[in-house]
């Protein structure tokens, strides 16, 4: 897993589905090979600096606030607004010479398995029909990522 950008071609594409964060620049994290509904894919987990305090505990995984982070908000990787993404739309993220994002990266490294079990139990329950509001349209992105290839 590692932190990277995704190209704004790519998210020009998913502009057909709200709930994608199109902020370009945006750190994301990469999961390599999650399951779902049967097919192996990558999918990219952004990083968001203002996550709701009544979001679930279950949504999300908690990051050290930023300066940016509004009282009571969370800091973290927030699940469902996951999208599926393939390499060739990845772009370099620099996290040398920036403590705070070399201090993300180590806290994802340390806890990669956690990360991708809670990922991985994301996309189950969401290919069962338990999608919550304010998630992307995982089928949707899908469809549109497997026309641009």
């Amino acid at each position: 897993m590692r932190i990277t950008s995704i190209s704004p071609a790519l998210l020009d594409a998913y502009a057909l589905d709200p709930e994608v964060m199109h902020k370009a620049g945006r750190p994301h994290v990469l999961v390599v090979r999650l399951k779902y509904k049967g097919h192996n894919r990558d999918f990219a987990v952004p990083i968001r600096s203002n996550i709701p305090a009544a979001v679930p505990k279950t949504q999300y995984f908690a990051l050290p606030p930023r300066p940016t982070t509004r009282p009571k908000n969370r800091h973290g990787l927030h699940y469902i607004k996951m999208f599926p993404v393939s390499k060739k739309y990845l772009l370099r993220y620099r996290t040398e010479g920036n403590p705070f994002a070399e201090l993300i990266q180590s806290i994802i490294e340390k806890n990669k398995k956690e990360i991708i079990c809670a990922c991985q139990s994301y996309l189950d329950q969401y290919a069962l029909g338990h999608r919550p509001m304010y998630s992307t349209d995982l089928d949707l992105l899908i469809e549109k990522l497997d026309e641009m290839k």
